[in-house]
């Protein structure tokens, strides 16, 4: 089982840079809904069996998510001095999320780069068989934490299944931004230590970062937006995907208006 999963990693190493978004944007979708089923999951043992010992990894997924963004957005209001508490939290949604996808591509082009150092002191074939084995076995281990998400998933889990719309608007543009910066840090560590034959140019990586901060700044921009939907729906007891979709009809009317 093992082996097949390492094959099906190598051949998804070797798809294009359009594929690989691809699949990894839905991968980052499923991982998403994985962490957040098993939080909810988690929720419903501590529930039955009056342990609240068992949501210990959600709490602190929670402690961890609410630490960083209020740091992030406290460090925005001192040294930007935004005053308009929209921008605040989107500008802290920003940078709290481009933070991680930069961390996920020098960990991923990290990984390469020691292995490659490793790969300059074999002496045998058998050996650097051995290290290539290793390296794209940890290789794929840290792909497959990166999609899954934990963090993202499990911050969330008092949420209700159906009000997981609310992820939708800025989530489609997010998990977009944070697909793109895994294939980056792949494509790093595969020009820094190949598993598969490829040449991608640093300029078209350089390329693709920047796309990671476009769409996610995108999603920095409607994420405040739609938990304002959120709340405001839930105060005023209002069917949350009415709410969601009266918003956005009015603000795209807006848009178009303005263009």
């Amino acid at each position: 089982m093992k082996e097949k999963l390492i094959k099906y990693f190598i051949k998804y190493l070797s798809l294009n840079i359009i594929k690989k978004v691809f699949v990894t944007y839905l991968l980052c979708w499923t991982g998403f809904l994985f962490s957040f089923s098993l939080g909810k999951f988690l929720l419903y043992l501590s529930t039955i069996l009056k342990n609240n010992y068992i949501l210990k990894p959600a709490k602190v997924a929670q402690t961890i998510g609410t630490a960083k963004f209020t740091t992030v957005s406290h460090t925005i209001s001192k040294t930007v001095g935004v005053k308009n508490m929209y921008l605040d939290y989107s500008f802290s949604y920003i940078i709290s999320n481009f933070t991680s996808c930069l961390i996920i591509i020098f960990a991923l082009a990290a990984l390469g780069y020691l292995y490659k150092k490793d790969l300059e002191k074999v002496r045998s074939i058998k050996e650097k068989e051995e290290i290539i084995k290793n390296y794209t076995k940890y290789l794929f281990i840290l792909f497959v934490f990166t999609v899954i998400n934990p963090l993202t998933g499990l911050i969330g889990i008092n949420l209700k299944y159906l009000d997981l719309i609310v992820v939708l608007p800025h989530g489609l543009f997010e998990f977009l931004g944070f697909a793109i910066s895994i294939v980056v840090g792949l494509e790093l560590a595969n020009k820094i230590c190949p598993i598969v034959k490829k040449n991608i140019s640093y300029k078209k990586i350089m390329a693709l970062i920047l796309c990671s901060f476009i769409f996610i700044f995108i999603a920095g921009m409607l994420e405040p937006i739609d938990w304002a939907i959120y709340y405001y729906s839930q105060i005023y007891n209002i069917p949350l995907l009415h709410a969601i979709i009266t918003v956005y009809k009015h603000l795209l009317l807006s848009l178009v208006y303005i263009i």
